[in-house]
C-alpha cells in the first residue's frame, strides 16, 4: 500500500463547534488521495465523539490524554503521519473544494519548493467575512515580510513530511512563535510558492487557536521571537547584528524602540537583494502602526511623527485609515 500523498494535521481542542464543518470540508475534496489526521489534545466537550461519526477510513483520531498545547498536538500528529506532505488545517477552519488539488499541482510545478500556502478569507464565528490574509505570493517578498512578521496563514500551510518530522525535528516554541519559526526554518532548505485563491477561511474568535494565541501574547518569550526575526534579518535583509536588534526590538516591544533610528535603518535593508515591492512595505507600516497604538497612544505618535520626519515617502504610502488614527492620537 502506498503512502497517501497528504497527512492533513488537524489538532482539535474543544471545537465541537466546527470540527464537523471541518471535516465535512476535507471529505469533499476534489483531490482524494489523503488522510486526515485529528489529533484531540484533551478536549473535555465531545469533540472526539463528533469526530468517531464519521464513517470514512481517510479519517485517524489520536486522542492525547490531556492538554498539552497546540505544539504538543501538531508533533505528536507529525509523528504519525503516513503522507509525503503534510497539509495544515485548524479543526475550526474552513477550506475550499479544490485546495489540496490546486496545491498538489503547485507541488508537481515547483518540485524545488518546500513550503506551499495561499491567501485566506478571516471570518468570525458565525462564518461571515472580517477581511482577507494576502500574504506575499512570490519567494522574495515572503523572505522580506519574514523578517517582520507573520505572514503564512498557518491553516494553509503544506511542507514536506520527512523534511520538518525527520531533519528540523517538528515544532518548537510556544503557540505563538511555533509556525513562524518552522516557515523560517524550512526556508533554509528551499523555496515558497503562494497561490493567490483564498484557498482556507481563517477563524479568528475569542475560542480560536488563533485567538487564543492573541490572548497570550503578553506570556510568550519574546526573546524567542526577537531570535527569530534577527536570524532573518542577519541571512535574507543584510542586517547587521545591530540593526537586526533595532529591527526586531520594535516588532516584539515598540515602546523600546528609537523609531527615527528604525525607519533610516529599514530604508537600508530596503536596497537588499530582496528588495521589497512599496505596497508590501506600506502594508508592514500600517501593521507596525497598530502594534505602536496598541502600546500606547504616545508610541504610536512618536512613530507617526519619526516617519513623516524620516521615510517622508513611506508615510505617504500608508493606507488611507491612517487618518482615523490620527484622530485617536489627539494633537497628532
Amino acid at each position: 500500500m502506498s503512502a497517501p500523498f497528504f497527512s492533513v494535521l488537524l489538532p482539535v481542542y474543544n471545537a465541537m463547534g466546527h470540527i464537523h464543518r471541518a471535516l465535512h470540508d476535507l471529505l469533499a475534496q476534489s483531490f482524494t488521495d489523503f488522510e486526515i489526521l485529528v489529533v484531540d489534545d484533551g478536549s473535555g466537550d465531545g469533540s472526539d465523539q463528533v469526530v468517531r461519526r464519521f464513517n470514512d477510513a481517510r479519517i485517524r483520531l489520536i486522542s492525547l490524554e490531556r492538554n498539552g498545547g497546540l505544539v504538543g498536538a501538531l508533533n505528536a500528529g507529525l509523528a504519525e503521519a503516513l503522507g509525503v506532505w503534510i497539509a495544515r488545517q485548524d479543526a475550526d477552519d474552513r477550506c475550499c473544494r479544490e485546495r489540496l488539488k490546486r496545491q498538489r499541482d503547485l507541488i508537481h510545478a515547483h518540485p524545488q519548493s518546500v513550503l506551499f500556502y495561499s491567501r485566506a478569507r478571516l471570518i468570525n464565528d458565525r462564518g461571515w467575512w472580517r477581511g482577507t490574509v494576502r500574504p506575499p505570493l512570490d519567494e522574495a517578498g515572503l523572505r522580506w515580510d519574514l523578517c517582520f512578521r507573520n505572514a503564512v496563514p498557518h491553516t494553509s500551510a503544506v511542507f514536506p513530511t520527512a523534511l520538518v518530522r525527520d531533519e528540523l525535528n517538528g515544532y518548537d516554541g510556544d503557540n505563538v512563535t511555533a509556525d513562524f519559526g518552522l516557515w523560517s526554518r524550512i526556508l533554509r532548505h528551499g523555496g515558497a510558492v503562494g497561490d493567490r485563491r483564498c484557498l482556507v477561511s481563517y477563524r479568528n474568535h475569542s475560542g480560536s487557536i488563533m485567538g487564543q494565541e492573541h490572548k497570550s501574547l503578553e506570556k510568550r518569550s519574546n526573546q524567542g521571537l526577537l531570535e527569530i526575526l534577527k536570524k532573518n534579518l542577519r541571512e535574507w535583509a543584510g542586517a547587521t547584528e545591530a540593526e537586526a536588534l533595532l529591527i526586531a526590538t520594535a516588532w516584539v516591544d515598540p515602546v523600546r524602540t528609537s523609531w527615527e533610528e528604525y525607519f533610516l535603518t529599514r530604508e537600508r535593508l530596503v536596497s537588499c537583494a530582496l528588495q521589497p515591492v512599496n505596497a508590501l512595505i506600506a502594508e508592514e507600516d500600517y501593521t507596525l502602526m497598530h502594534l505602536a497604538a496598541g502600546a500606547s497612544s504616545d508610541c504610536a505618535s512618536s512613530m507617526l511623527r519619526a516617519m513623516r520626519s524620516a521615510a517622508p515617502e513611506r508615510y505617504a504610502f500608508l493606507p488611507q485609515p491612517r487618518t482615523t488614527v490620527h484622530r485617536i492620537l489627539k494633537g497628532f
